[in-house]
């Protein structure tokens, strides 16, 4: 789903670029054989504490420069790029219409409607698209009547693609949207770093694209960035439920830099070391304390999901734990136990072709890279 797009050729190569709380990545990726193969990837750490992505979006030549600059290093020859949206800056909701009495009726008016009672600003200033969950139900157009048909003795229909009052139903419709000042921030940064913007989409659907691929199954996607931590529940493909909380890697951080009182700079290599150390242990306290309220969350979703009326089934089949900080050690044993439900750590690279050298460093990259690589994958013509 895009919220901005443009039609056009598709590019031989597609970069994909995510521009996090933490930093800003970057996935080129290309057609080969019928399939998507990595060609070289970027990431640039915003580790100077004067850097923030969103004063970063205020500051487009800036952005652009660091944005080159990455480009530049990592040899990316594409210059088209489809991007994503922060997930908590974009509107998400499933709204029902009526269904049309003919396939000519109009149904932008009545989609309007009843996204108007939920957008936080006025649909004016909103970028919105939307989806129909619900294709099936929409009327088709009368078939062509073939030409010596009124020869025939076999009545011909006449009710094809009308819907009667006793027969109608609600059909539903997936809404995404963005403040069009947001976008306008993001296609200043790709102006003025001579990229073409394909896209903007939000990071939901990059995710489904890099975790779930063609799996229709009831998934829960946790994505733990640096600053927040990304809760999407996705069931044949599309997401029903999205929430995002304030907690992720820097929560951790920042309280291991409070109990052994030294710099957040430190206490950052001090997650680090314990990431690749802690190996079989179990899961050290102070992760435990700052993976609680992501443990609420995460059991709150559950339970909201379970009772919405947008669709038939109300049980998770599994959790698929992604994103920079979802390789904290032990996490996935922990979150298994403590919600008792099949959880993985994601591996994003496994639908795409890559050189089998690089696959222990892209194992150990791969989930802060998933919403970058879905991006990317778009080349495809996935959606």
């Amino acid at each position: 789903m895009g919220i901005f797009s443009k039609k056009k050729n598709q590019p031989s190569g597609l970069i994909g670029v995510d521009i996090g709380a933490g930093g800003m990545k970057a996935v080129e990726l290309v057609q080969q054989d019928s399939r998507l193969r990595l060609k070289t990837y970027a990431y640039s750490a915003f580790t100077d504490p004067s850097i923030d992505h969103k004063v970063l979006l205020d500051d487009p030549k800036r952005a652009a420069a660091i944005l080159r600059e990455m480009l530049k290093k990592s040899k990316m020859e594409a210059t088209t790029v489809n991007a994503s949206l922060p997930s908590h800056s974009v509107f998400h909701a499933i709204v029902t219409i009526p269904q049309p009495k003919s396939h000519k009726e109009d149904i932008k008016p009545m989609i309007d409607t009843q996204v108007k009672k939920l957008l936080p600003m006025p649909i004016e200033d909103m970028i919105l698209d939307s989806t129909v969950i619900d294709k099936h139900l929409l009327p088709k157009a009368k078939a062509p009547e073939k030409k010596g048909a009124k020869d025939q003795k076999k009545p011909v229909r006449t009710d094809i693609g009308v819907a009667t009052p006793t027969d109608r139903k609600h059909i539903r419709v997936l809404i995404s949207g963005a403040p069009k000042e947001l976008v306008g921030k993001y296609i200043s940064v790709f102006k003025m770093a001579k990229l073409t913007l394909a896209s903007l989409e939000t990071e939901a659907f990059a995710l489904i694209r890099s975790m779930v691929g063609k799996d229709k199954g009831k998934i829960m996607i946790v994505d733990i960035g640096y600053e927040r931590t990304n809760i999407t529940i996705v069931d044949g493909g599309i997401p029903y439920l999205h929430r995002s909380i304030k907690a992720g890697g820097g929560t951790v951080t920042a309280m291991i830099a409070k109990q052994m009182s030294i710099p957040l700079e430190q206490a950052e290599q001090v997650k680090l070391d314990m990431a690749l150390s802690s190996k079989g242990a179990d899961l050290p306290p102070v992760l435990r304390e700052a993976m609680m309220p992501i443990l609420h969350e995460v059991r709150y979703a559950l339970e909201l999901y379970g009772q919405q009326m947008f669709h038939d089934n109300n049980m998770v089949d599994k959790i698929i734990l992604t994103g920079g900080s979802a390789s904290l050690p032990q996490l996935d044993p922990f979150l298994t136990e403590a919600l008792n439900m099949n959880i993985y750590l994601g591996d994003p690279w496994a639908r795409v072709a890559a050189p089998e050298g690089l696959r222990p460093v892209l194992s150990e990259i791969g989930p802060r890279f998933s919403v970058a690589i879905g991006l990317a994958m778009k080349l495809g013509g996935k959606k």
